[in-house]
């Protein structure tokens, strides 16, 4: 539990990040390391792209991405309980959501996805859930965007996983 706990401090350190310019795509977003092949599919276009995190308990990492000043995605990952009923939340944020293959159960539209794995820190059992969710929707096609996010998040959670050394 303290391993995991140390983790997610860890990340907080990662802090805010800026990009000038016709940006680059990052190969990490708040710590956590990223394709910038399948990242970059998922964000806008734009002149800065800027990173923040917020961790709103010890337990949950959020990390958010602005391009020009705007936001366009919002990543959280987190260490529940292995009884936890993250399915409920999917169901009122995702309720025409498609089931996707990443992680143990996934579920994914157009603009949120939600994936789940059993794993272990130090022994103890948890679930890693993730969310990402993607803004301004009228920018782009729904299809193509749905595919975007599923190729982000098939590269994205064990990565993020593994940033909170969940294994298993």
């Amino acid at each position: 539990m303290l391993l995991a706990l140390s983790a997610v401090a860890a990340l907080t350190l990662a802090g805010c990040t800026e990009v000038k310019g016709e940006y680059a795509t990052p190969s990490e977003l708040c710590g956590v390391p990223v394709d910038p092949s399948v990242l970059e599919p998922v964000l806008l276009p734009g002149e800065s792209l800027t990173t923040s995190s917020v961790d709103s308990d010890a337990q949950t990492r959020r990390c958010d991405v602005s391009v020009d000043g705007e936001r366009v995605l919002a990543l959280e990952g987190r260490l529940g309980a292995p009884s936890e009923n993250y399915r409920a939340t999917w169901d009122w944020q995702m309720p025409q959501g498609t089931e996707v293959n990443i992680g143990d159960e996934a579920r994914s539209t157009d603009t949120v996805l939600g994936a789940a794995r059993k794993c272990a820190v130090q022994g103890q059992e948890y679930v890693f859930v993730a969310r990402a969710e993607r803004f301004y929707p009228k920018r782009d096609d729904a299809a193509g965007r749905k595919e975007a996010m599923v190729r982000f998040m098939t590269s994205y959670f064990p990565a993020a996983q593994k940033a909170v050394d969940c294994t298993g």
